[in-house]
C-alpha cells in the first residue's frame, strides 16, 4: 500500500495574486480531478497529480477528508475517468502521454479493489490490431476498445465496452458493443445484426440495446429501434445534421428520456413508451439554448431526481425536494459559483460530493453533510491559481439582427478606460464556444492586461438550428461580420481600444484570424492551425473528412467544391495575400491531417515573397493541436511576446 497523501496542500486560498501567474501555471494538469462518490457515500475516488507529472488513482474516506490513499500510479500515462462498480471495486480509464496527433490513441481500461488489490488491465491502447482474442481471453483487448458508459449500479459486475470498427481509409464506420464480466473475463457481443453505420447506442434497464443511431449515408442522421417484435426498424430520420428526436436513456419502468427539437432548440422530454409515435411530456427546456443535459437518476429508485445542464451558466434542476433544499444551502455557503452535486444513491447517503467552480476559479471539491448542513473542503483542482478575472456574459445584435452571445473577460488595468483587446475566436466552427466557467486561455490573456472578447458567431452550436444554419456558406462573410459587430459593441461600451486589437484563434479560429487581418480592422493576428485554402479543405485529396462529410455535410455548411468554387476561392486567405498587411504569427503542426502543413507553408512563402514575412513556427510530431508540454509552453510564450510587441499604444 502506498503512503497516504495529505490533501491540505491541495486546497486553494482563493486570494488574488499580486503578480500574474506563469504560463506553466495555466497549462499544468489539475492536481485533483474526476472525483466520484461511492454508492454508500463513504469514499471518494479521484485522480491526483500533485507534481504535474504523475497521475494516481486515490481514495479518500469521507470521515477522514484530509487524507488520500493512492492506489495506482502512472508516470507516463494519464488517468482520465474513474467509476465505482460497487462500494468495494473501481474501474478507471488510462491514456498514455500522447504524441502530437493525440486523438489517435484510445484509453486503456483497468479495474481494482478499493484496497488496491486485484488490479487488472482490460484494454491496452498500445496493443492494436490483435486477431487472436477470445471472449475468455485474460489478456488486454487492443486500443480500438474502450468503456462505453459508466457502470450501471444494478449491474455492478459488468462493463459495457465499445469497439470502433474502421474502414480501409481509417475512418470509423460503425461501433459495436460487448458486455464484459469482470469476474470471469468473459465477453459477449451485444449488437450482432445491428443496423449499418451505427455510432451510438441506448441500452434498456437490462443492459440490452434498444436504440441505434448514426448516419443515414446522405449527411443526415437515422435512429433505429428494436420494436415489439424484436426487429430493428426506423424510429426517426433527419435529412441534415443531428436527429430532431434523440433517445437518451430508458429507466426500469420502461420510460424513455429523449431530446426533442422545440422550434430549433433541443429540450428534454419523457415518454411512457419507446414507440416513435408515443406522446411526450416536456421535462426541461430553454427558449434560448439547445440543452445537452446530464440525467441524475437515483440508483435505488431509478427515478429522475435532477438534471445538470448549461444554459447561460451551468446549473441543476432538482425534482427531489430534499436535494433542492441541499442545493440551496450549498449555494448559500458557496455564492457566485456553479455547485454541482455528485451522488449515486442521492436520497439515501448522508454525505454529498460537491464540485464548485465559477468564472474566476477552477473547480474545487467539498463534502456536504446533509444532516448538519456543513461543508468540508476536500481539494482544489489547481490550488496554485489565485482568483482570476471576472467573465461578463452579454449579448449584442449582428447587423442583420441575429442575436450574438458574448463573453468578456476583464483584465486588471493600471488606469480606467478602453483596454488592449484579444478577440479570441473558437474553433470548430460548429460547436458552442462560449462558456461562463473559468478557462485557461482567456484568463491567461486577461492576466497580461488584455480584455478578452469571445463571441458565438453564426454557425456556432448550442443556440438552435437558426443560429447554426445562419452560418451555412458564410465563412469569411457573415460569420466574419459577426466578429466585427461584436468588437464594435465592445468599443461602444468603452471596453475595447479599437486601435489595440489582436484577433487570435486556432483551427477555424485561425482561419477567422487571417480573414480578420485581411479586413484591416485589427492591429495584428495570431493564426494557429488555420486553413488558408478552402478548396483544399473540401478536397478528398487533402482533407481528412470522411466521404459522407465531403459529399454532403461540407458542401452544405462550407460550400460545394464545384458549384461554389468561386465562393471558396474568394474567401481563402491564400488568395488575399495583398490584404494581409498587419503583423501575423502563424503556428502549425507538421503532422496535421485536418489542416495539412501546406496550408501554412504556402501562405508563409507568399507573404515572404511579398516582402511581409510572418512570424512562423511548425511543431514536429504535432497534429491538429499542440499536445506536447514543451510545444504548448513555446506557443504561449510566442503569443505573449507577440501581443506585447504589437498591442503597444498607437497614436
Amino acid at each position: 500500500m502506498m503512503k497516504r497523501l495529505l490533501l491540505a496542500a491541495l486546497f486553494a486560498t482563493g486570494t488574488a495574486l499580486a503578480a500574474p501567474p506563469a504560463i506553466e501555471d495555466f497549462q499544468r494538469p489539475p492536481a485533483f480531478s474526476g472525483a466520484v462518490l461511492s454508492p454508500d457515500g463513504r469514499h471518494v475516488a479521484a485522480i491526483i497529480n500533485p507534481d504535474g507529472k504523475t497521475t494516481s488513482l486515490a481514495v479518500i474516506a469521507t470521515d477522514k477528508p484530509g487524507e488520500a490513499t493512492p492506489l495506482k500510479t502512472f508516470g507516463q500515462a494519464d488517468i482520465r475517468q474513474v467509476f465505482w462498480l460497487d462500494n468495494e471495486r473501481l474501474a478507471f480509464t488510462v491514456r498514455p502521454r500522447v504524441d502530437g496527433e493525440g486523438r489517435a490513441i484510445g484509453a486503456g481500461l483497468w479495474t481494482l479493489n478499493r484496497d488496491g488489490s486485484s488490479l487488472r488491465q482490460w484494454v491496452n491502447p498500445d496493443n492494436r490490431g490483435s486477431v487472436d482474442s477470445t471472449p475468455q481471453a485474460r489478456r488486454a483487448l487492443d486500443g480500438n476498445w474502450s468503456l462505453y458508459q459508466a457502470p450501471l449500479p444494478d449491474r455492478p459486475g459488468e462493463l459495457v465496452l465499445r469497439h470502433h470498427v474502421g474502414g480501409l481509409q481509417g475512418w470509423v464506420t460503425h461501433v459495436e458493443l460487448a458486455r464484459l464480466d469482470v469476474a470471469t473475463g468473459q465477453r459477449r457481443a451485444l449488437t450482432e445484426g445491428a443496423p449499418d453505420k451505427t455510432l451510438h447506442w441506448v441500452l434498456d434497464a437490462a443492459g440490452n440495446p434498444a436504440f441505434a443511431f448514426g448516419s443515414n449515408g446522405r449527411g443526415g442522421s437515422r435512429v433505429m429501434w428494436r420494436n415489439a417484435e424484436g426487429q430493428w426498424a426506423q424510429w426517426h430520420e433527419t435529412g441534415d445534421g443531428d436527429p430532431a428526436r434523440r433517445p437518451l436513456a430508458i429507466d426500469r419502468a420502461g420510460r424513455l428520456y429523449l431530446m426533442v427539437n422545440e422550434n430549433g432548440r433541443m429540450a428534454l422530454h419523457r415518454a411512457d413508451s419507446l414507440a416513435p409515435d408515443a406522446p411526450t411530456v416536456r421535462v426541461l427546456g430553454s427558449s434560448t439554448y439547445s440543452l445537452a443535459p446530464q440525467l441524475l437518476r437515483d440508483a435505488d429508485s431509478d427515478e429522475l431526481v435532477g438534471v445538470h445542464f448549461e444554459a447561460e451558466v451551468p446549473q441543476t434542476a432538482w425534482f427531489a425536494p430534499a436535494l433542492a433544499a441541499a442545493q440551496a444551502d450549498i449555494d448559500r455557503q458557496l455564492p457566485g459559483a456553479a455547485n454541482q452535486i455528485d451522488c449515486l444513491r442521492c436520497l439515501a447517503v448522508p454525505t454529498l460530493l460537491v464540485r464548485s467552480y465559477s468564472d474566476r476559479r477552477p473547480p474545487r471539491y467539498f463534502l456536504y453533510d446533509r444532516e448538519a448542513g456543513r461543508l468540508t473542503a476536500l481539494a482544489s483542482s489547481m490550488p496554485w491559481m489565485g482568483e482570476g478575472r471576472p467573465r461578463q456574459l452579454a449579448t449584442t445584435a449582428a447587423r442583420d439582427g441575429l442575436r450574438l452571445p458574448l463573453v468578456v473577460t476583464h483584465p486588471v488595468l493600471p488606469a480606467p478606460g478602453p483596454a488592449p483587446t484579444v478577440l479570441l475566436v473558437h474553433g470548430g466552427p460548429w460547436v458552442r464556444g462560449n462558456h461562463w466557467a473559468w478557462q485557461p486561455e482567456p484568463q491567461f490573456y486577461a492576466s497580461r492586461g488584455y480584455l478578452v472578447l469571445e463571441v458565438d458567431f453564426r454557425g456556432s452550436a448550442g443556440y438552435g438550428t437558426r443560429h447554426l444554419h445562419a452560418g451555412d456558406k458564410q465563412w469569411g462573410l457573415k460569420m466574419q461580420d459577426d466578429l466585427d459587430d461584436a468588437l464594435a459593441w465592445a468599443v461602444k461600451q468603452g471596453l475595447a481600444n479599437p486601435r489595440r486589437v489582436c484577433i487570435v484563434g486556432a483551427s477555424y479560429g485561425g482561419y477567422a484570424a487571417l480573414m480578420g487581418l485581411s479586413r484591416g480592422n485589427v492591429a495584428c493576428a495570431v493564426a494557429s492551425l488555420g486553413p488558408t485554402d478552402l478548396a483544399k479543405l473540401t478536397s478528398r485529396h487533402w482533407s481528412d473528412f470522411d466521404e459522407e462529410s465531403l459529399n454532403f455535410s461540407l458542401p452544405r455548411r462550407l460550400g460545394d467544391p464545384v458549384t461554389d468554387a468561386a465562393l471558396l476561392t474568394a474567401n481563402s486567405p491564400i488568395r488575399l495575400v495583398d490584404k494581409l498587411q498587419g503583423p501575423l504569427l502563424l503556428a502549425y503542426g507538421e503532422r496535421d491531417q485536418r489542416v495539412p502543413l501546406a496550408h501554412g507553408t504556402e501562405l508563409r512563402d507568399a507573404l515572404t515573397a511579398a516582402g511581409r514575412p510572418p512570424e512562423w513556427v511548425a511543431y514536429p510530431g504535432e497534429g491538429h493541436g499542440f499536445y506536447k508540454w514543451e510545444h504548448r509552453q513555446d506557443h504561449w510564450q510566442r503569443i505573449e511576446a507577440f501581443l506585447a510587441q504589437h498591442l503597444a499604444l498607437k497614436n
